[in-house]
């Protein structure tokens, strides 16, 4: 792991000392070039890895890298998840059921199911955090899962 992470909050808003600073930086980064050129800094002074959450809006900074493989050949995304702040705007915005649909991977309910519990039943690790991985990371279109199992069992 790197000794130095660069992290997501300020692109977001959010900054746990001070409101007037959190409403600045919301303004700040409203737009995908303001975040890449700040991360474009952190990258070309040695800092590969990035820290985030699986806000929305992470999935257009992970569009930036992917469609940039020369640019960036070893940036690293470290997420969070899960990412408590989203789920509970989502039952604020669409109500319990509607954030549970939201939420649900493409394979919906009953294929999830059977699949966790078969990889439950087979004690299927990797399985599990496939399908754990999934549901987190589908709204926000972060990585791929592979790359974030190899992440989670260094």
């Amino acid at each position: 792991m790197d000794r130095l992470l660069f992290g997501d909050n300020q692109f977001f808003g959010i900054n746990h000392m001070s409101e007037e600073k959190a409403r600045a930086q919301a303004m700040r980064f409203q737009e995908i070039d303001a975040i890449m050129q700040v991360l474009d800094i952190a990258y070309d002074e040695g800092i590969r890895t990035f820290m985030c959450t699986t806000h929305d809006r992470v999935g257009q900074i992970c569009d930036v890298v992917r469609a940039n493989p020369t640019r960036y050949p070893d940036f690293i995304f470290y997420p969070c998840m899960p990412y408590a702040h989203k789920y509970a705007n989502a039952v604020t915005d669409h109500g319990m059921v509607g954030a549970i649909t939201h939420f649900m991977p493409d394979d919906g309910l009953f294929k999830t199911m059977l699949l966790g519990g078969k990889a439950l039943a087979s004690k299927d690790i990797e399985g599990i955090i496939k399908i754990l991985i999934q549901f987190y990371k589908a709204p926000a279109g972060i990585v791929e899962v592979h790359d974030i199992i190899r992440l989670t069992l260094l």
